[in-house]
């Protein structure tokens, strides 16, 4: 059986080779040359390398991962290259619904969508951070923001830069343009303005101002329930694989996400079963070290 060297907690980057920089590789190649509009190009740019935000936050903040290596979330993608990993299939998503638009003879600012995209979860390196025992730790209210998380707080950081009001709506709807629930039914952006307030963006979205863009991105954006249940699953599938590797469980669990990412080991569980995928799993452990 393969046996793991534990990396400790302050040097988890290193994972962000085999899922992180792949990833990040592709966006600036497939997605970031299609920002055309010099000052949203400008913006993906400086966030997806930001050092230091303008604008306070209203909780502690965990030292800064790169985009490559941060975390995606805590409920999904949630080890070491999630972030890149999610924006990645986010963009490839959004591409392949664009494409569906376009069939229709319909227009699309593309260079809008994925600035969109790219700009809406680069804050998320500034709010993660793993323990000891290499559990997740996220800094924010919880789903969705009461006062302050990641998401009112890139919005907040493109209104101190004066970003214009068509890149900051767009940001701002990747994040509940279908606000429903039983209780209340339909409440069409009441989410979406709830963060341009909490944001300080000064900016309010109206029925109108809907476009086609807001939409597909929203939609890239959603696979949040599949992606969170496959970050579940491989839990389960760690505690098992962890005294073969002698390591912790929670190093296991990390371990397994940054190297094959949880979509694709909960794929494994699906298609062959535990025990055959526990053992493809710790076959490509042993071989590629």
């Amino acid at each position: 059986m393969p046996q793991l060297d534990i990396i400790p907690p302050h040097e988890l980057a290193r994972l962000a080779r085999h899922q992180g920089e792949p990833a990040l590789a592709a966006i600036r190649r497939e997605f970031v040359p299609a920002v055309t509009t010099p000052v949203w190009r400008g913006l993906v740019e400086e966030f997806m390398e930001l050092e230091e935000p303008l604008t306070p936050y209203a909780h502690p903040r965990h030292p800064a991962w790169s985009f490559a290596a941060s975390p995606g979330s805590g409920a999904h993608h949630g080890h070491i290259g999630g972030l890149a990993l999610h924006v990645l299939q986010d963009l490839r998503n959004a591409r392949a619904l664009g494409d569906a638009h376009e069939a229709r003879g319909l227009p699309l600012d593309r260079g809008l969508l994925y600035a969109a995209i790219l700009l809406h979860d680069c804050l998320k390196r500034f709010v993660y951070a793993f323990d000891a025992d290499y559990t997740l730790h996220k800094s924010e209210d919880s789903f969705i923001a009461r006062n302050e998380d990641h998401h009112s707080w890139v919005l907040r950081e493109l209104a101190a830069r004066g970003a214009d009001e068509e890149i900051i709506l767009a940001t701002a709807a990747m994040h509940g343009l279908d606000d429903v629930s039983l209780a209340e039914g339909v409440k069409p952006l009441a989410v979406v303005n709830h963060y341009l307030d909490i944001g300080l963006t000064g900016l309010t979205m109206r029925a109108e101002d809907v476009r086609a863009e807001h939409a597909i991105g929203f939609l890239a954006d959603s696979d949040w329930p599949w992606s969170g249940r496959a970050q579940q699953r491989t839990r389960a599938l760690a505690e098992g694989m962890a005294p073969l590797c002698g390591v912790p469980a929670g190093y296991m669990h990390l371990y397994l996400g940054s190297r094959f990412s949880f979509e694709h080991v909960d794929g494994l569980l699906q298609d062959m079963g535990r025990e055959l995928a526990m053992a493809r799993l710790l076959e490509r452990m042993g071989k590629d070290g």
